[in-house]
């Protein structure tokens, strides 16, 4: 039992007092009470409280080195311009412990639509799972390798786009996971057309705008940005969502604290394949020279023009005046369908390949 001496109890009056005259216990009551963390019956019960706090101060000495521990689970470590290292549970990595500087709490960094700004990078994973995703990449190279060569004249711009939203660069990777990048069918993002309609693409006769690199990124970025504001700033819920669906984060809303490998259990084939794939695509493209893949560059200038032409302009022309092959102008214009512009426009714009631009695509 602790004992209270004579003299301090003779003078825990004048202390409250000063305590009061300081503004401290005013403070105290205002803001828990703001913060919904004590309700108006039970403000009393903080005088209470702030004199065991002055007993036990007086009794054991102040604390002179308090360890907070935080959950790992909702720290992301960032790491330069790398991706974060987000841990299962289980998991142990060798990277040396980050600069507390480099501790970002997720809640922390809201996502701003009106006023985008960078936000954590995406919680890259290498597990088990993911690392037999990287495994059968790294079997069979070519389709990869074939992968990275037909973005590499658009990723600068599809970079851009993604920043321009506040979203971190890895998310380019989805578009790989998704389809390979491949310009064909739904393109590189797989937006269903609602979906594509709804964030300002084309899509009708003439033609798909979902097919056109930059232009799908732009409009995939503006919707994983939505997503993110709507998941409550959680990548992995915003990629659940991406996959199943604005409602599904509601539905999975009870794994949002659960460790990867928990996650992963409880949702569709789909969405797990799609997630390691991902994983699989932005650690490679990290390390792409052990993988036997180019450098992936994030930021070199891209190696076409933009022209505007006027509606219904044919494709054929376009060629003849810039000298550029017509198979070269279909190749830099994957979204036109018909070989000529729509002529419900005023203008459109068109991409006319460099000469080093059209060499790569003769190799596809």
């Amino acid at each position: 039992m602790l004992w209270i001496s004579g003299g301090f109890k003779q003078s825990y009056r004048q202390l409250l007092v000063f305590f009061i005259q300081m503004g401290l216990i005013r403070l105290m009551l205002a803001g828990r009470v703001s913060d919904n963390l004590v309700t108006p019956s039970k403000k009393g019960n903080v005088v209470p409280a702030l004199l065991a706090m002055l007993l036990a101060i007086t009794a054991f000495g102040c604390a002179s080195n308090a360890d907070v521990q935080s959950d790992p689970n909702t720290l992301i470590t960032v790491s330069g311009q790398g991706a974060a290292n987000l841990l299962a549970a289980g998991e142990t990595v060798s990277n040396p412990a980050p600069h507390n500087n480099d501790i970002l709490a997720a809640s922390e960094m809201p996502f701003v639509r009106s006023q985008p700004k960078s936000v954590a990078p995406f919680p890259l994973i290498l597990n088990r799972t993911v690392q037999q995703y990287v495994n059968q990449y790294a079997s069979q190279p070519q389709g990869l390798k074939q992968s990275f060569r037909r973005s590499h004249p658009y990723m600068a711009d599809m970079v851009r786009e993604m920043e321009n939203e506040g979203l971190p660069p890895d998310l380019i990777y989805l578009a790989f996971a998704e389809s390979g990048f491949s310009p064909q069918g739904d393109g590189p993002w797989q937006l269903e057309k609602a979906t594509a309609q709804r964030f300002g693409l084309l899509v009708n006769d003439w033609v798909d705008e979902r097919r056109d690199p930059v232009k799908s990124t732009r409009a995939a970025a503006e919707y994983l940005a939505t997503l993110h504001d709507a998941s409550g700033s959680d990548w992995r819920m915003t990629l659940i969502a991406w996959n199943n669906g604005d409602r599904s984060i509601d539905r999975y809303s009870r794994l949002r604290n659960a460790s990867y490998d928990r996650m992963m259990a409880r949702l569709p084939h789909h969405t797990r394949s799609l997630m390691n794939r991902f994983m699989a695509v932005a650690l490679m493209a990290h390390h792409a020279s052990d993988y036997g893949l180019d450098d992936v560059s994030l930021n070199e200038p891209p190696h076409y023009r933009i022209f505007k032409v006027k509606g219904g302009t044919m494709l054929s022309y376009v060629a003849q005046m810039t000298k550029v092959s017509l198979d070269a102008i279909r190749q830099a214009n994957p979204a036109i369908l018909r070989d000529r512009v729509p002529d419900n426009v005023d203008s459109y714009e068109i991409r006319v390949p460099d000469d080093e631009l059209q060499a790569q695509m003769s190799e596809f």
